[in-house]
């Protein structure tokens, strides 16, 4: 991030000193540079800009999410390797600590238009470059991780319809949050990009399209081309979540909830200082 930002700040300062050689300047292309942290729904953020007239100016920086986790604990179902058990022992079930953190950090490129040239209103448009997992989900005890007779994993379908979450050969079990890792913006503020003084305040409000979000993870099931039970690393299908705890309805639910969530709002709050 850092050499990212330095090469950033080197080129502008280079496109600066270009323009200031010609009667370029008079029209404002690149003749100041700002440097701004903000706060808000997408993060802690920093961005240099410059302007490109007197009625556009580009940004771009970094903004991220401090790595929130949430907790929750899972019934696994009964362990495979004990064929004797009753169904009401309860010292064959299983439960499993999940874990599910955040892993949101995006690059941004960010272009506002000042319909005046003395007022702060803009609009935005831009696109913000960053991971497309999203949230990480893994196991966070040790029960997936001792294994001794092999994987082990949740049990989404049972019986003929098999459909497992499972864990690697190391014992970890993870899943993912996808969305889209290019998400285009668009956005309104107040606020100039480079202040006309030392510092300013800008604010903006505006939205990320992510594209429909999906959970993936390593699924045991019946490739239905082969006939053959198969792992790989593939969508988790709502659908196929049969299994009857309500735990796992639960996971069915949130899936369902994940997959409204198209767009992202962000609302920041960013103070912006002119270097030149």
């Amino acid at each position: 991030m850092k050499k990212f930002i330095l090469t950033v700040v080197i080129a502008i300062i280079g496109f600066t000193q270009l323009y200031a050689q010609t009667d370029e300047e008079d029209s404002g292309i690149f003749n100041h540079l700002s440097a701004g942290i903000s706060v808000g729904t997408d993060g802690i953020g920093i961005e240099v800009a410059a302007p490109l007239t007197n009625n556009f100016a580009v940004r771009t920086g970094y903004s991220f999410m401090p790595k929130i986790k949430v907790k929750k604990t899972v019934d696994a179902g009964r362990d495979p390797a004990f064929i004797n058990y009753s169904d009401n022992d309860a010292s064959m079930r299983q439960d499993v600590d999940i874990e599910g953190k955040l892993n949101m950090g995006d690059f941004k490129l960010l272009f506002d238009y000042y319909p005046s040239q003395s007022g702060s209103f803009h609009l935005t448009a831009g696109a913000y470059f960053g991971k497309s997992n999203i949230v990480e989900i893994k196991n966070s005890n040790a029960f997936l991780k001792q294994s001794s007779w092999g994987t082990k994993g949740l049990e989404l379908g049972t019986g003929a319809d098999t459909y497992t979450l499972v864990s690697d050969n190391t014992g970890n079990m993870q899943a993912e949050v996808k969305t889209n890792s290019v998400k285009p913006y668009v956005g309104i503020g107040f606020g100039r990009a480079i202040p006309r003084k030392r510092v300013g305040v800008q604010f903006d409000l505006g939205v990320q399209f992510w594209g429909k979000p999906e959970v993936w993870g390593n699924i045991n099931c019946v490739n239905p081309e082969t006939g053959y039970l198969e792992t790989s690393y593939q969508k988790v299908n709502k659908s196929r979540i049969t299994n009857p705890n309500s735990d796992y309805q639960d996971v069915k639910d949130a899936i369902k909830t994940i997959e409204k969530f198209r767009v992202f709002p962000v609302l920041t709050l960013r103070i912006n200082g002119r270097i030149f």
